[in-house]
């Protein structure tokens, strides 16, 4: 939404432009069309040109700069706005529900246990957004059961109820919990009461949350396994670059980012290993823990179809596919993970050994391999 200068190339006197206001807002749309991007343009009459800055003698140069000026202001406004609306929503909430979680305390456990947490908060930048999400989730939590925190433990099964019904994953399940147990102690201790942590569900409760979590129809699911030979078959439907690129996922087992990473020579390097073999060392940029020598790994090149993915690298012909290019040619279960999810089996189908595999994809257990990348359906002689 915001001004727009149209040239007007067939105009013989001055101004060869007009001003006109975009505006995508519903409210503003006269009819529906079947363009993705619906919108509604009109002119800005000449007797409000110089309210808004703009007069007959400017330059087409500066009246789009000027435009440019007039938009980057109703920018600002609709963030102000958009800031003032969240922050009395926010006020309204706490309002209404100031007899289950006072406002005074609930803004003084933010000040302590989430806003302290934030170490580039005194620049003026708020790093630490996942928190902040957990913490209002479990604000949603308390607020939905309408309990005591004192009697929390005692009501364990309404607990679970409530997550069993947002069919939550036992990750962001047990941050929840976490998060709620650290306010129940802390409001407990304000109103001198006693306090007992809800225990994380497991046993039968456990399997009952994962399997519901599982069910959900529009669940995030792992990419499917891309082979050679259906990236063969859409070889002719792809570009070069593309196909390049997906190629060297499938027979190197690369992360997304780590084949981008491969333009620059400083996350690659290829080393003769003591059997004489070639070794393409890669570098995991994903793994921020370790110190940097521990970040690289082997990749031995054993067949001929690695051989060809070296003078890929070498070249640089490779650029990532957007992901509707992948869903179109290869349907809608395989992502940008697809190669480095068939590569356990297509390594185990060449005669390798899992441990080795591990060690290639950069794994730091055989087990995250077996239970992450191997296909349980299929079986290697």
């Amino acid at each position: 939404m915001g001004y727009y200068i149209r040239f007007l190339p067939r105009k013989k006197r001055p101004p060869v432009w007009k001003v006109q206001f975009v505006s995508y807002k519903r409210d503003d749309l006269v009819e529906k069309s079947d363009s993705p991007t619906q919108r509604r343009t009109w002119d800005i009459a000449k007797d409000r040109w110089r309210a808004l800055g703009f007069h007959s003698g400017m330059e087409i140069s500066d009246s789009r700069m000027r435009s440019r000026q007039l938009n980057a202001q109703l920018m600002l406004k609709r963030q102000e706005e958009q800031i003032r609306s969240v922050e009395k929503a926010r006020h309204d909430f706490q309002t209404r529900n100031d007899a289950v979680m006072p406002i005074e305390f609930a803004e003084e456990f933010e000040r302590r246990f989430i806003r302290s947490r934030d170490h580039e908060l005194p620049r003026g930048r708020q790093r630490i957004r996942r928190l902040r999400t957990i913490w209002n989730a479990a604000q949603k939590m308390v607020l939905a059961l309408r309990i005591e925190p004192a009697e929390w433990f005692y009501h364990s099964d309404e607990i679970y109820d409530y997550f069993y019904g947002r069919r939550l994953s036992l990750y962001y399940l047990h941050a929840i919990l976490k998060m709620a147990n650290l306010w129940g102690f802390f409001i407990s201790r304000k109103l001198a009461r006693p306090f007992l942590p809800v225990p994380a569900p497991r046993g039968y409760e456990r399997q009952r949350l994962l399997d519901t979590f599982y069910l959900k129809a529009n669940r995030k699911r792992p990419s499917g396994p891309l082979t050679p030979q259906v990236l063969t078959i859409a070889s002719k439907k792809l570009n070069r670059a593309n196909f390049n690129w997906l190629y060297l996922t499938v027979w190197f087992g690369l992360r997304p980012q780590e084949v981008d990473n491969l333009r620059r020579k400083d996350t690659w390097a290829i080393e003769a290993s003591g059997s004489g073999r070639r070794v393409l060392h890669v570098f995991q940029t994903k793994l921020a823990a370790l110190p940097l020598e521990d970040r690289w790994k082997p990749i031995p090149i054993l067949h001929s179809e690695q051989e060809f993915g070296l003078r890929i690298i070498a070249n640089g012909i490779f650029k990532r596919p957007l992901l509707k290019t992948i869903r179109k040619h290869f349907g809608p279960k395989v992502s940008l993970y697809g190669g480095r999810k068939g590569f356990t089996d297509l390594m185990l189908s060449k005669g390798n050994r899992l441990e080795n595999i591990s060690i290639w994809m950069g794994h730091s257990s055989i087990d995250r391999t077996w239970r992450s990348y191997k296909n349980k359906r299929t079986f290697h002689l």
